[in-house]
């Protein structure tokens, strides 16, 4: 039987794809929002910021030698649930504790003691987020070697990711403006850490893994083979090198949202961020939803550089908008439109690049380890988040806006003010912002982004070279090799 024309289940393909809706509802809640709760909630002074820009790097550098190792261990379990679901459910359910524990008001500890707790919080959610996220994402190629069935797939699982990330961003901004900020805060870490835990018992419940010779090839994983795994594989450096740029620029974009519309836009507290937020949600989900129709008439290499056009153009319509371009709403959220639509190509091509890396893996060094190489994902990922949270933290201190977050923290914090009596003493402290404290940012936010996604592109054209044409030939030999054998063994 050729395993690349094989069908995935509807109740697979969608319990995969809707069970990612929580998982990243999760991941934006911290990576989008946690540095917006510590300098607009908490209120924190420039060493404290600098201290947890620190602490984030230093995190991911745990995760250079965590992930790879949570990798092998998945690799290397079989249980009767198999090797993937036992730790998808036992890191959704740990990493959701943490996430509450992330969003708790920990400030009258005193600064250092703060500091402590906060890093101690930040790693072991690092740890058991890695856990969730390679199990999940190591599932995907087990499901299918079906090309065109794995990007369906992952096309669904893109949606679900930003459904969630989406419903976040748009969400978290209206409802921490609906009480004090520290508790509204907390409430809503609590409410996606149940929506996490319950989209993860989707996945383990819904998702039907698929046998063939080719996924069952597996061998034990060794932490030498490990090093082996990553380093021989050409094109698994080739595209986690594009991913790392393509997140970096991606994550501060989105990073510095609110700060945009509050500190650039003018209008701390109000609706804006949230209908630009569902705009390019929309756009991003209509994208993912159209991508198996546009995928028939263009190959990958064209799709990537369909993307790059309208990364390009977005980014600069963002940097003229207030200058070249009028500032207002629809301006922006069609610049938004045409920018988040190229990177939600981007997003699924990455995705669907890296999980060919395993069969390519496995033609060119006769092993087949899912985990491992899905472990790079979420380092990268978080990797990607801590630069992201660093560049946030020194483009705040260096343009001065953190000295007006943390008067508008003090205002936030008071209890003599009313809700309306806090925005309009903001927004009065926002209009005293200098242009070149906004232009600083701006740049930090849209040249420094546009930069990275070129490089990640430039590294693809150069240097991946697996195409539909290539990949069917390695899996059409994985399955002769299989085959053989199997007949040896007889």
């Amino acid at each position: 039987m050729d395993e690349t024309k094989a069908q995935v289940p509807k109740r697979t393909r969608y319990s995969f794809g809707f069970g990612c809706i929580g998982r990243d509802a999760a991941y934006t809640l911290v990576t989008n929002f946690i540095m917006t709760y510590l300098t607009l909630a908490v209120g924190l002074s420039n060493w404290q910021l600098a201290w947890v820009g620190v602490i984030m790097v230093a995190a991911r550098v745990w995760d250079a030698v965590n992930d790879p190792m949570m990798g092998a261990i998945i690799d290397n379990t079989h249980t009767r649930w198999g090797k993937f679901k036992p730790y998808i459910i036992t890191g959704a359910v740990l990493n959701s504790i943490f996430i509450v524990l992330l969003f708790s008001d920990f400030a009258g500890l005193g600064k250092t003691a703060f500091l402590v707790v906060f890093a101690v919080t930040y790693i072991l959610w690092g740890m058991t987020y890695t856990m969730n996220d390679i199990s999940y994402w190591s599932m995907l190629p087990s499901l299918t070697v079906n090309p065109k069935e794995r990007e369906k797939v992952s096309s669904l699982a893109r949606i679900g990711a930003n459904i969630g990330l989406f419903v976040v961003t748009a969400a978290v901004p209206v409802v921490t403006q609906m009480g004090k900020m520290t508790d509204m805060y907390r409430a809503v870490a609590i409410a996606i850490a149940v929506l996490f835990i319950g989209c993860q018992l989707l996945v383990v419940l819904g998702v039907k893994e698929q046998k063939n010779a080719v996924t069952a090839a597996q061998s034990h994983t060794t932490l030498r083979g490990m090093v082996k795994i990553i380093l021989k594989n050409d094109q698994l450096l080739a595209i986690i090198i594009c991913m790392l740029l393509f997140n970096i620029g991606y994550f501060t974009t989105t990073g510095f949202g609110m700060q945009f519309f509050y500190f650039d836009y003018g209008v701390y507290g109000g609706m804006e961020f949230t209908i630009f937020a569902i705009s390019i949600g929309v756009a991003q989900i209509v994208t993912l939803a159209l991508y198996p129709k546009i995928s028939k008439n263009l190959d990958r290499r064209q799709l990537f550089g369909l993307a790059i056009l309208l990364v390009v153009l977005g980014y600069l319509g963002f940097m003229l908008v207030g200058y070249l371009l009028p500032m207002n709403m629809v301006v922006l959220c069609v610049i938004g439109l045409v920018l988040f639509a190229g990177q939600a190509i981007i997003q699924l091509l990455n995705l669907v690049l890296l999980a060919d890396t395993i069969e390519y893996g496995q033609w060119k060094l006769g092993t087949r380890n899912e985990s491992v190489i899905f472990s790079l994902n979420p380092f990268i990922t978080k990797l990607a988040s801590a630069i992201q949270a660093a560049i946030f933290a020194f483009t705040l201190a260096v343009s001065g806006l953190n000295q007006y977050s943390n008067q508008i923290s003090e205002l936030e914090k008071s209890t003599s003010l009313s809700t309306v009596e806090i925005k309009q003493q903001a927004n009065a402290l926002v209009a005293t912002i200098p242009g070149s404290a906004t232009l600083i940012m701006r740049a930090s936010m849209i040249v420094l982004p546009l930069a990275l996604i070129l490089a990640s592109y430039g590294i693809y054209r150069k240097y991946y070279k697996i195409d539909d044409k290539m990949y069917r030939q390695m899996v059409c030999e994985l399955e002769q090799r299989a085959g053989a054998d199997g007949e040896e063994s007889v």
